[in-house]
C-alpha cells in the first residue's frame, strides 16, 4: 500500500486531527491492507474520534449517493498502543463486511471482524484481552 496515500487520507478525516498517535495508529493498520479494501475503506468510510471526557461533537459531511460507514471510536486516555491498532483493524473488518448486525448473527460478525485484524496483521492476544475485559468492566 502506497504511505502518502494513506496519509492523505488520514490528513481528510476531521476528527483526527487533534489525536497524533490515533493518526500514526491508523496509518500503520491502514498500510497494511491490499490496495482494494483500502480504496474501499477511502471511498465509504468516514472516522469519528472522541478522546476520553468529550461529552459531545458534530462533525459535517458532505452529501453522498453511496452507502457509507462510519467508524465511531471512543480513545480511553490510558489505551495501551497495541490494543489501539488492534481495536482499529478489528473495526475495519466490520467496515468490509458492509453491513449491520442482524439477529441471526450472532457472534459470527465478530469473529469475522477478528479474523480479518489477524489476517492484516492485528492478533487479539491474551494482553489486548485482558485490557479490554478490564476496561467492560469498569462501566
Amino acid at each position: 500500500m502506497n504511505k502518502a496515500e494513506v496519509v492523505s487520507y488520514i490528513e481528510s478525516q476531521k476528527s483526527l486531527h487533534l489525536y497524533k498517535e490515533l493518526q500514526n495508529a491508523f496509518i500503520d493498520v491502514l498500510s497494511k491492507l491490499p490496495k482494494e479494501q483500502f480504496e474501499r475503506m477511502r471511498k465509504y468510510l468516514i472516522i469519528m474520534a472522541f478522546h476520553e471526557g468529550t461529552i459531545g461533537q458534530v462533525m459535517h459531511f458532505e452529501a453522498r449517493n453511496d452507502n457509507f460507514a462510519v467508524m465511531q471510536l471512543y480513545i480511553p486516555k490510558d489505551i495501551p498502543n497495541d490494543v489501539l491498532r488492534w481495536v482499529i483493524a478489528h473495526e475495519l473488518g466490520h467496515v468490509m463486511q458492509g453491513r449491520n448486525w442482524q439477529m441471526h448473527d450472532g457472534d459470527k460478525l465478530e469473529a469475522d471482524a477478528t479474523a480479518f485484524a489477524k489476517k492484516i496483521g492485528y492478533l487479539k492476544t491474551k494482553s489486548i484481552n485482558d485490557w479490554l475485559t478490564y476496561k467492560n468492566s469498569e462501566k
